[in-house]
């Protein structure tokens, strides 16, 4: 899958992310063991991971 990287929800479900997509991502509420990415208009979804280790695995992708 190009341009797509697969993440953990919170609850520990499987998410693809598409990378074209993300605007930012963000710490999530204070802890390095959560991350809010960013799409467009607004929505976000809230992946497991440190900020660093998101945004490695999306530059990656």
């Amino acid at each position: 899958m190009n341009g797509y990287v697969e993440f953990q929800t919170l609850e520990g479900d499987p998410i693809v992310v598409n990378v074209d997509r993300v605007n930012y991502v963000r710490r999530f509420r204070g802890g390095n063991d959560a991350s809010a990415v960013n799409f467009e208009k607004g929505n976000y979804i809230v992946v497991k991971g440190s900020l660093g280790a998101v945004t490695n695995a999306l530059q990656e992708g």
